[in-house]
C-alpha cells in the first residue's frame, strides 16, 4: 500500500523519526526514549462531544501502554491539535509537520480527516485513522493511509442487511417485500452510507422510497418528518449527528411518524444525547456503528483483559461511569496502532507502514471484537460493526450473536407514547 513511502522517499533515519532521543529501531529505545504521535480531533465545535471521548479513549490507551513498557521500551507521547471544521484540520496538520511530527492518528469526522490527510501523506508521513467513515479515506487515492474501523458504506450495508435477516420475522414479511427509507445529512458520510443502503437493498430486492438528505446545520427538520410519513417505510435508516438526531426525532414524534423499525447509522444514535433529547420514546430505535457493551465471553483472554482495564480506568476517572461507543472506538483505535507499531522495524512512517501492510490480528483479538487486517488501501478488512438497540434508556448489543447482550425487542415499534 505504502507506495510512496516503499519508492519514493529517501529520508534519513533522523529527518523521519518522530522519536526524541532513542534510536531509529523500535525495540532498541533506551530508558527515557519517546515517540510523539499527533492526534486532530474536533474538541471544540459542532463534533466536540465525540471528539472529546475519542480523545479520552485514546489517552487511556496511552496510559496502559506507557505503564506497560511504551512501544518496546519507548514512551508515547500525544501532541493534540483541535480541528473544528476542515480548515481547522488542515492547518492543524501543518502544524504537526512543523514540529517534525509524522506520525498523526485521528479524526472521527470525515471531512475532517480528508482535510488532513493529503497534508500529513503528502509530505510523507503516516495517517491513522481510527473511525473517520468516508469511502474515499480509503479508496487508493492516499498511500499512506490506515483505518482501523469500517466505511460509511459498510454500516449502510449492514444496517439493511440486519433488518433483513434479523428482523423481517417480526415484520411479518420477507425481505423483498420491505421497503427502505432513507433521510440524513447532506455530507460524505451521508452519501456513502446512502450508497451501502442502496447496494445491500438491490441484493435482498428491497424497493427504497425514500432518499431525503438535508443540510448537517438544520435545527428544523419537520418537513423531513412529513417525507417520512409519506413515504411510510418499514425501514427507516438515520444518518445524523447528536443535534439532527434529536431535531428529526422530536419532528417525527410531534407528528406521530412511527415507521416498524428505525436504525441509526454510528453518530446521533448512539450517544447519551438521542436518549437525554427524547426520554422514553427513544427507545427501540437500533443503530449500526460503535459499541462500548459487548459480550467479553466472545473476546480472546488478552483483549477481554484489556476491555476490563479500559472500563475501570474510564471509571475511575468519570465518577464510575461506563465509557460510550466513542471513548471504546478512541481506545480500540489507538491500541491497534500501538500493536502495529510494536511489530515495527522502526518507529518511522515508513517502518509503521510496513508492519502494518503484514500485520496479521485475528477476529475477536481486540477490544471491540474485530481483528486487524489492511488491504492495500490500508482500510481494515477485520474490523466490525454492531447493531445495537435503546432499550430502557440504555444502548445495548443485540448483534453479532456471541457478542451481544441482548435480544432484539419492540419490532415493530410501538407507539412514541409506549415505549
Amino acid at each position: 500500500m505504502n507506495k510512496k513511502l516503499i519508492a519514493g522517499l529517501a529520508m534519513t533515519a533522523v529527518a523521519a523519526m518522530t522519536l526524541t532521543g532513542c534510536a531509529a529501531n523500535g525495540g532498541d529505545g533506551a530508558e527515557g526514549d519517546s515517540v510523539v504521535i499527533g492526534r486532530i480531533l474536533p474538541l471544540t465545535g459542532a463534533l466536540a462531544g465525540t471528539g472529546n471521548r475519542v480523545a479520552d479513549g485514546s489517552e487511556i490507551a496511552r496510559e496502559i501502554i506507557n505503564e506497560n513498557g511504551g512501544i518496546n521500551g519507548v514512551m508515547v507521547e500525544y501532541v493534540t491539535e483541535d480541528a473544528p471544521d476542515d480548515e481547522s484540520a488542515r492547518q492543524a496538520a501543518e502544524r504537526l509537520l512543523n514540529q517534525d511530527i509524522d506520525i498523526v492518528m485521528g479524526t472521527f469526522g470525515s471531512s475532517l480527516a480528508l482535510a488532513a490527510i493529503p497534508v500529513i501523506t503528502g509530505e510523507g508521513g503516516l495517517y491513522w485513522e481510527t473511525g473517520a467513515s468516508a469511502v474515499g479515506i480509503t479508496d487508493g487515492t492516499y498511500d499512506n493511509i490506515y483505518r482501523a474501523s469500517l466505511t460509511a458504506k459498510d454500516i449502510g450495508v449492514d444496517a439493511v442487511t440486519f433488518a433483513a435477516e434479523q428482523l423481517a420475522d417480526d415484520l411479518g414479511k420477507s425481505p423483498e417485500e420491505m421497503t427502505v427509507g432513507w433521510a440524513g445529512v447532506n455530507t460524505s458520510y451521508g452519501e456513502d452510507v446512502f450508497s451501502g443502503v442502496t447496494e445491500s437493498a438491490e441484493t435482498y430486492g428491497m424497493e427504497i422510497v425514500l432518499n431525503a438528505a438535508y443540510p448537517v446545520d438544520s435545527t428544523d427538520l419537520n418537513n423531513v418528518a412529513l417525507q417520512i410519513r409519506d413515504a411510510n417505510p418499514d425501514i427507516l435508516i438515520l444518518t445524523s449527528y447528536d443535534a439532527d438526531a434529536a431535531a428529526l426525532g422530536r419532528a417525527m414524534r410531534a407528528s406521530d411518524v412511527n415507521p416498524p423499525v428505525v436504525i441509526g447509522s454510528g453518530g446521533g444514535h448512539v450517544n447519551e444525547s438521542w436518549i437525554e433529547s427524547m426520554g422514553s420514546s427513544g427507545n427501540g430505535v437500533f443503530n449500526v456503528g460503535f459499541s462500548t457493551q459487548l459480550n467479553t465471553e466472545g473476546l480472546s483472554d488478552q483483549a477481554k483483559a484489556y476491555y476490563d482495564e479500559f472500563i475501570e480506568r474510564y471509571g475511575e476517572s468519570n465518577n464510575g461511569a461506563h465509557p460510550g461507543a466513542f471513548d471504546m472506538n478512541g481506545f480500540m483505535g489507538a491500541m491497534a496502532l500501538f500493536d502495529t507499531m510494536m511489530a515495527a522495524d522502526e518507529l518511522t512512517p515508513e517502518g509503521i507502514a510496513a508492519a502494518a501492510d503484514t500485520i496479521d490480528i485475528a477476529d475477536r483479538s481486540n477490544v471491540d471484537g474485530s481483528g486487524l487486517r489492511f488491504n492495500e488501501f490500508g482500510q481494515n478488512e477485520a474490523a466490525l460493526f454492531f447493531v445495537s438497540q435503546w432499550q430502557d434508556g440504555e444502548i445495548v448489543p443485540v448483534f453479532p450473536v456471541d457478542l451481544a447482550l441482548a435480544e432484539p425487542e419492540n419490532v415493530p415499534l410501538p407507539a412514541w407514547d409506549e415505549r
